[in-house]
């Protein structure tokens, strides 16, 4: 009895595998952001994007969105900043984004060839109002 339930569970997680691949495109994206966490002003994303051999792709189109959600108690209407990231080659994307209020933004980096999506990244960011002051040293 365990034996039909095992290969069934391993079926299923086989195809919920193939189906995120599927929708990722094997890519995979990682994204920084500097200064971190954000602050009010320029922020340079940096963003990077491999195959699933975890080689980079340096021939993709790298576009970012950034939205604010609305806030009914305060009547603030929805936030969005979008725009595509440069190519800075071996897999590398960066862009400067000018974050316009403190608050939470939701982020999402899209990775495209041919007009086909390889890969999305999906992160909530906290914009500061003031940056966190960087550690002193000790002995100084």
């Amino acid at each position: 009895m365990r034996g039909p339930f095992i290969a069934a569970l391993a079926a299923l997680a086989l195809a919920a595998a193939v189906s995120a691949a599927a929708q990722t495109g094997g890519a995979t994206m990682t994204l920084t952001t500097k200064p971190s966490p954000l602050g009010l002003g320029q922020n340079l994303f940096e963003v990077t994007v491999k195959d699933a051999k975890d080689r980079p792709i340096a021939d993709a189109e790298v576009t970012i969105v950034l939205v604010m959600p609305a806030d009914p108690k305060t009547k603030h209407p929805e936030m969005k900043t979008e725009g595509r990231l440069n190519n800075a080659g071996k897999g590398k994307y960066n862009g400067i984004v000018m974050v316009t209020m403190a608050g939470d933004w939701d982020v999402t980096v899209t990775a495209s060839r041919n007009g086909k999506q390889m890969g999305q990244k999906k992160k909530r960011l906290t914009a500061h109002l003031t940056r966190p002051k960087p550690a002193v040293p000790r002995g100084k």
